[in-house]
């Protein structure tokens, strides 16, 4: 309608009402543009909200299950230690060789740290990341869930030591049988617990296990080996603690996220 009116005009030399048109309808169109700028920088923020609330909820999670993790393998290398002790200078776990034969075989147990990361994985996979603002804040990011397979970052998700598959091999299967089901529990992944447990053996048959363990040229190397990788396991988690920490402080801020949020 207006389109015909305008073309009516330049029919008519009426060039007044020719800019008087043109006018009305770049007006119209500029202001049908920031109507829809408006209404889509109100979406991404209501989105940006949304990502926002998950991101913090997961950071919240994994300081989580850091502390969880890191109070196993606390108790891992404390049976680690133990079990060192024994095979460098022969002294039994409270004297007893039982006790020792435990804390060879509880040494070996694993607890891998897998990051929560499904809500910055899909932001990144839809092109997302834009949505936070703080520059900053998306390089803390970045950095924080980019580098789960990169340098010793890597031995926090895989943790397959050489010990754990030797030991399991040289302990008898009745003794393992016996730990899994009296000396161990397992709920579910993160609730992986040790439990104490009276001998099923006695302390006779308990030395010939250890002397086995004795005999093996590599089994005290694989220990020491897995231990020193257990701590600097624990010592990048730990950064990883702190780093989860931080983030979730200031997602909280900048998403106007209660500080009493929990995931």
């Amino acid at each position: 309608m207006r389109a015909s009116r305008l073309i009516a005009r330049l029919r008519e030399h009426d060039w007044l009402a020719v800019a008087i048109e043109l006018v009305v309808v770049v007006v119209g169109i500029l202001i049908a543009l920031q109507v829809s700028n408006w209404n889509q920088g109100r979406l991404d923020r209501a989105r940006a909200q949304g990502d926002y609330a998950r991101i913090h909820s997961e950071l919240l999670t994994d300081g989580e299950n850091i502390d969880t993790t890191l109070a196993f393998w606390a108790k891992v290398s404390e049976y680690g230690r133990a079990a060192i002790a024994y095979g460098e200078s022969a002294t039994l776990v409270e004297g007893s060789a039982w006790k020792t034969v435990l804390a060879y075989y509880q040494a070996s147990q694993t607890f891998p740290f897998v990051q929560t990361d499904s809500a910055y994985t899909e932001m990144r996979s839809a092109g997302d990341l834009g949505l936070i603002a703080d520059q900053r804040l998306r390089a803390q990011l970045e950095n924080y869930y980019s580098l789960s397979g990169v340098g010793g970052q890597s031995i926090i998700h895989e943790q397959d030591p050489a010990y754990r598959k030797q030991i399991r091999g040289m302990t008898p299967w009745p003794v393992q049988q016996y730990i899994w089901s009296h000396c161990f529990t397992e709920s579910s992944y993160l609730t992986q617990q040790f439990v104490d447990c009276a001998s099923p053996i006695g302390e006779s048959e308990a030395a010939a296990i250890l002397a086995s363990y004795k005999q093996s040229p590599t089994l005290l190397d694989n220990l020491r080996f897995w231990m020193s990788q257990l701590g600097i396991s624990s010592l990048v988690l730990a950064n990883d603690l702190r780093d989860a920490t931080q983030l979730a402080t200031v997602v909280a801020r900048q998403g106007n996220i209660p500080v009493n949020a929990t995931p």
